[in-house]
């Protein structure tokens, strides 16, 4: 099976096709992600809670992934599409069932997830959430992932170099 990759290019158009679709429904249906920061903490618990799923990690604290969509959503507040994807994404969860998606199960959750995944938005989310997620110090970490060896003079300088599975030279 072939997997379609989402280009630059593609997503831009989605977010502008979908701009167009959403703008004529009025302002009530789509908030700007600031909005979602500032006065809805729903929106912004679906979109952690979809970081969570997308990429899991047992026993990461919760608030790593709400706080890379904070993050997120933080940074974005110029870039008309990528809140408009962010929107599209939370409005989409809720209207999957009748009811909040939040409230569902974990298992449903993941469904609606399934159901969802050829949805423009979701791939420019799941690439979002993948950059913020691991370049994340917490997840480091949980990992632990002693960050970057480049300052320190890379990777052979700090013990990373006893690869004794490798055959010697002759």
């Amino acid at each position: 099976m072939q997997e379609e990759q989402t280009t630059r290019r593609r997503f831009i158009v989605a977010a502008l096709a979908f701009s167009g679709v959403a703008a004529p429904l009025g302002s009530t249906w789509l908030k700007s992600a600031a909005a979602w920061a500032a006065d809805d903490d729903a929106g912004l618990d679906e979109l952690g809670r979809m970081a969570q799923l997308l990429f899991p990690h047992e026993g990461l604290d919760d608030r790593v992934y709400g706080g890379i969509m904070s993050t997120v959503m933080e940074t974005t507040t110029d870039d008309q599409a990528t809140q408009a994807m962010l929107d599209a994404a939370a409005n989409t969860l809720d209207a999957a069932r009748e009811t909040s998606w939040l409230d569902l199960g974990a298992e449903e959750q993941f469904a609606v997830l399934q159901e969802l995944q050829d949805q423009p938005f979701f791939a420019g989310i799941r690439e979002t959430v993948r950059f913020h997620l691991y370049y994340h110090p917490d997840l480091w970490k949980h990992i632990d992932y002693p960050g970057s060896s480049k300052e320190f003079g890379g990777y052979i300088r700090r013990g990373f170099n006893d690869i004794a599975w490798l055959p010697e030279d002759e």
